[in-house]
């Protein structure tokens, strides 16, 4: 006689793994607070009746997570800082894939920020396009400034560039836009140190952040996805052609039209 079993029956997750969640729920509950230290490992084996060695690997899954983080000194902090994996995983990426990680890290901003340019359009309060407006105000007044531009100063404008985009992706509303530019920050800024060295380049980037906040500010998502795919393709004109004016001339020849 022959029987067949309907489903497996489903393993009960690992002792470690619940007690990370209840960690992780009791921060999210405020029961611990953000840049407060975590009780010792004798403590909390005894709150949780588990063997040091369950709260030991529960607290290496959030800390791999970026619930928490091992601060030298000062034992393991509530960091709640989702974006730090991400981060260091996207941007190790881009580095071991070379000129292909580059391509790839346009196609996903293209795919991202003119959504998002969209959706601000549609949800931006005006205090919030204000707020763009004076950061692109920054941006033209640093460009005034002589050249040559030593590091410092490149990188405090890179800072600003990243601002802006930032804040545009919190007028959508939407905090995972915000979590994902802000994991692909370090890729931002090494595509960006190549190119900003150009006064005319970041002077177009400036001229091209007016066309997107003008959109932004009339509630017309169409053409802020427009200026945004504008703004992305003068980007990667400026970082495949050496010649500023010949990566200007290129855009400006450049038929516009996304389609809805």
């Amino acid at each position: 006689m022959s029987f067949r079993i309907r489903g497996q029956i489903a393993r009960p997750p690992r002792l470690h793994t619940v007690v990370a969640e209840k960690i992780q729920e009791m921060i999210s509950e405020e029961a611990l607070q953000p840049l407060s230290r975590l009780p010792p490992e004798r403590v909390l084996s005894e709150q949780f009746g588990v063997s040091r060695t369950v709260i030991r690997e529960a607290l290496k899954v959030l800390v791999t997570r970026g619930v928490l983080k091992e601060v030298p000194g000062k034992g393991t902090l509530v960091w709640q800082n989702v974006t730090e994996p991400l981060t260091d995983l996207l941007h190790g990426f881009i580095a071991r894939s070379g000129p292909r990680g580059q391509t790839h890290l346009f196609e996903v901003r293209r795919v991202l920020e003119v959504e998002i340019a969209g959706l601000a359009a549609e949800r931006a309060e005006p205090e919030e396009v204000d707020h763009l407006e004076r950061i692109n105000r920054t941006l033209e007044r640093m460009n005034r400034e002589p050249e040559p531009w030593a590091g410092e100063r490149l990188r405090r404008y890179n800072e600003l560039e990243f601002d802006f985009h930032l804040t545009l992706a919190r007028c959508t509303k939407n905090e995972l836009f915000v979590i994902l530019l802000s994991a692909l920050s370090g890729a931002f800024h090494q595509s960006w140190a190549c190119i900003h060295n150009r006064p005319e380049t970041r002077k177009q980037g400036v001229e091209l952040h007016r066309k997107i906040l003008k959109a932004v500010r009339e509630k017309d998502s169409r053409a802020a996805r427009q200026a945004t795919d504008n703004n992305l393709e003068a980007f990667l004109q400026a970082s495949l052609e050496p010649d500023p004016e010949k990566a200007r001339n290129h855009q400006e020849r450049k038929p516009g039209g996304l389609s809805k």
